[in-house]
């Protein structure tokens, strides 16, 4: 099932769904932004109190990754 949904979007957020378009390859801003909602419900559904995100750069250092929304 497919349901339209019509949004006011800042300047940021273009420019946020243009990035994650390019960077995802999708062919639409739609695709792009379905993509990123599927992302962030799988990061929620695995942020437990307490556990972290951590991003291993290609040269072994670690970042931890913050998503205050998420908590």
């Amino acid at each position: 099932m497919t349901i339209k949904v019509t949004m006011n979007l800042t300047q940021r957020d273009v420019r946020n769904t243009e990035s994650l378009q390019d960077f995802m390859h999708a062919r639409t801003k739609a695709q792009a932004v379905s993509t990123a909602l599927s992302v962030t419900k799988a990061l929620a559904e695995n942020m437990k109190p307490g556990s972290e995100l951590l991003i291993r750069q290609k040269d072994g250092s670690i970042e931890k990754i913050i998503f205050p929304e998420l908590y």
